[in-house]
């Protein structure tokens, strides 16, 4: 785990992706090794049964993404 110390004008972008595949994930992380906008991802599979986890994140997220609708990568490359 690591600290984030945000000061103005930066903003991080919190997204919170549900059901990505293993494919939709690699890519999500060789999109994130280009980039230069700063994003907090988190990662939420249905087969985890964390209710209340994905409930907190729901919550805080910018951005919800439902992988089998949408392709994650997209959102990060527009």
């Amino acid at each position: 785990m690591h600290t984030n110390f945000i000061t103005p004008p930066d903003f991080v972008e919190t997204v919170l992706i549900i059901n990505a595949t293993e494919a939709q994930i690699q890519s999500c992380a060789d999109v994130m090794r280009d980039t230069t906008k700063p994003y907090n991802v988190y990662f939420y599979n249905d087969s985890m049964e964390h209710l209340e986890w994905l409930a907190r994140v729901n919550k805080i997220a910018d951005k919800i993404i439902q992988a089998e609708i949408t392709d994650p990568v997209e959102y990060f490359t527009k």
